[in-house]
C-alpha cells in the first residue's frame, strides 16, 4: 500500500462512518510511537486531500514507567509545535494507581489514559478522540478476549467508532495494517520514538503480539486478515440479534419505575441467544453499568428452566422469581 492508497483508505473510513466533518475539532491521543506519529500525520494528509480543515490537537501522557519517557515528551512537543498544533501533556505514576487498585499496568493505564483524554476534550471543546488502533491491533484485541472467554462481544473486536466515553472515540486506522504505518513513516521521513516495553512479554498484549501470532500466521500467513473478517461477520450477527431481542424486549417485558417484569413461561419460549440478551437489557434498565458473567446467565437461565420460587442478588440488583412472574429491581 503506497501513501496515496493509504491516506485513500483512511479517508474511505471516516466517510463510510460519517465522521470528522469540515471544522472538526479532533484531539489525537499519541504516544510518539510509530502508530499515533503516522496516525495524526495522517489526519493532516486526509484534510489536505478532502481540501477542508479541522482543528487537530495532540495529547500525550508520560505513565512514568521508562526514564526516557519525560524526554519523548519533550521531543514530541517540538515536533507538534513546528506543524502549528496544539499540544498537551500530563505525567501521572501508572505504576503506583495500579498497586493502590490491584490491578495491571495496562488496565490502570488505559484507564486513566481515557480519563485524562476524556476531561481534556470535554474542557478543550474537542468534537472526538481519535486514536491509533490499527488492523494488528485489533487481530490481538480478538484473540485477547477469546482467551478471557468473553463470547461474542468479545469477537467483535473494536469498533471505527466507540461512544463508551462522554466524547465519542475514533479509529480511523483499523482498516491499515503495521507495515503500511511504517512504510508510511520511511517514505515521509517522520521519526519516532521506540517503546522498549512493548518487547516485554511480560504483558499479555505483547505476548499475543510477538508469541501467538507468529505461530498462526505459520498457519495461515494472512491471519491477521481473516481475524479481521471474522470481527466483522460477527458484528453483523450481533446488530441483528441485538434487534430481535429489542423487538422481543419491547413486547415481553414490562418495564416501571426502573424495574422489569416478564412472564417465565413466555421467557422460556425464546431462544436461548435472545434469553441472554433479554436478561442484559433488564439489568441494564436497573444498573446500566452492570454486565451479566456467564456464572450469572446460567443461574438465570436455571431459573427460568426450573420454574422454581427463588431470589438472589447481583451486585445491586435483584431478581425475584415466584410462579410465572420475574422481576429484576433494585436494592433501596
Amino acid at each position: 500500500m503506497n501513501v496515496k492508497q493509504l491516506i485513500r483508505t483512511v479517508n474511505f473510513t471516516l466517510k463510510q462512518n460519517d465522521l470528522f466533518p469540515e471544522h472538526s475539532r479532533i484531539l489525537v491521543a499519541c504516544s510518539g510511537g510509530p502508530d499515533s506519529m503516522a496516525l495524526f500525520h495522517l489526519l493532516l494528509d486526509v484534510a489536505a486531500h478532502r481540501h477542508i480543515h479541522w482543528h487537530i490537537g495532540v495529547a500525550i501522557m508520560d505513565h512514568q514507567i521508562r526514564r526516557e519517557s519525560k524526554d519523548e515528551v519533550l521531543w514530541l512537543q517540538d515536533r507538534v509545535k513546528a506543524l502549528n498544533l496544539d499540544f498537551y501533556n500530563v505525567a501521572i505514576d501508572v505504576p503506583a494507581f495500579s498497586m493502590e487498585r490491584k490491578i495491571s499496568v495496562e488496565t490502570a493505564g488505559r484507564d486513566i489514559r481515557y480519563g485524562w483524554l476524556t476531561d481534556l476534550a470535554r474542557a478543550k471543546r474537542y468534537d472526538y478522540i481519535a486514536v491509533a488502533h490499527h488492523k494488528n491491533d485489533q487481530a490481538e484485541s480478538i484473540l485477547a478476549h477469546l482467551i478471557r472467554g468473553s463470547g461474542m462481544n468479545g469477537l467483535q473486536g473494536m469498533s471505527v467508532l466507540s461512544h463508551s466515553y462522554a466524547i465519542p472515540v475514533v479509529r480511523p486506522l483499523l482498516e491499515v495494517k503495521k507495515e503500511a504505518l511504517l512504510a508510511y513513516l520511511e517514505e515521509r521521513h517522520i521519526s519516532y520514538c521506540v517503546d522498549c516495553t512493548n518487547d516485554d512479554i511480560e504483558y499479555q498484549r505483547n505476548r499475543i503480539r510477538h508469541c501467538i501470532i507468529p505461530e498462526l500466521e505459520k498457519i495461515n500467513p494472512a491471519v491477521i486478515d481473516s481475524l479481521e473478517r471474522m470481527s466483522r461477520s460477527v458484528t453483523e450477527d450481533m446488530e441483528f440479534l441485538q434487534q430481535m431481542a429489542q423487538e422481543v424486549f419491547d413486547t415481553l417485558i414490562s418495564v416501571d419505575d426502573r424495574s422489569c417484569t416478564v412472564s417465565r413461561r413466555r421467557l422460556r419460549q425464546q431462544p436461548m441467544a435472545l434469553q441472554r440478551r433479554l436478561w442484559q437489557m433488564m439489568v441494564r434498565v436497573v444498573d446500566n453499568r452492570l454486565i451479566l458473567s456467564f456464572a450469572h446467565q446460567a443461574q438465570l437461565s436455571d431459573i427460568v428452566q426450573t420454574g422454581e420460587v427463588k431470589t438472589f442478588t447481583i451486585a445491586r440488583i435483584i431478581i425475584e422469581a415466584r410462579c410465572d412472574t420475574i422481576k429484576v429491581y433494585s436494592k433501596h
